[in-house]
């Protein structure tokens, strides 16, 4: 509330610090006031900035991931497809932040186990982020063990066990 009063709720640097919180709550399962904060923020940043500025499509992204941790699949997914659609037209498919909303799209398809759209997702989205950050960065990663976890959970064990090779050769 402290930096709303000082800076405005208006100012893209508190619509980011609103955003990171929410993040900060979601991991902490605290969902209704992740909710408060990213449906505030995103409404500011549409009606200031306009739908396909990168802090509203930083935030239609952070909406998304926890609609799918709330288990609202459809809207998450409307969600992931506006942000991906903004950071693909923006920035171009291989940024590290259009990386993270395919990583992220993937994640809800792999819980509503359409395992098949999550593939490609994830293979792209480990494929650029090595190029873009490289083999060890911590988002790359992610999404490598997201891969093995998905194969795992799809019954392929055989491709997880390559993939976890693959691993032990960044570790």
């Amino acid at each position: 509330d402290g930096m709303v009063r000082v800076w405005g709720e208006k100012n893209q640097w508190v619509l980011t610090r609103m955003r990171e919180l929410a993040h900060l709550y979601i991991d902490q399962d605290r969902h209704d006031e992740a909710d408060q904060l990213l449906t505030k923020a995103l409404e500011v940043a549409r009606d200031e900035l306009g739908n396909e500025h990168q802090h509203t499509v930083s935030l239609v992204n952070s909406l998304a991931v926890l609609r799918t941790k709330e288990g609202h699949w459809e809207e998450a997914e409307r969600l992931f497809d506006e942000a991906l659609e903004g950071r693909s037209d923006r920035l171009g498919d291989n940024h590290p932040m259009t990386l993270e909303t395919k990583n992220d799209l993937a994640l809800l398809y792999k819980e509503k186990g359409h395992y098949d759209k999550a593939e490609p997702l994830l293979l792209e989205a480990v494929e650029g982020r090595r190029l873009k950050l490289g083999d060890e960065h911590p988002h790359t990663l992610e999404s490598l063990n997201n891969l093995i976890e998905l194969y795992e959970a799809w019954g392929k064990p055989e491709k997880a066990a390559q993939w976890r090779a693959e691993l032990r050769i960044v570790d």
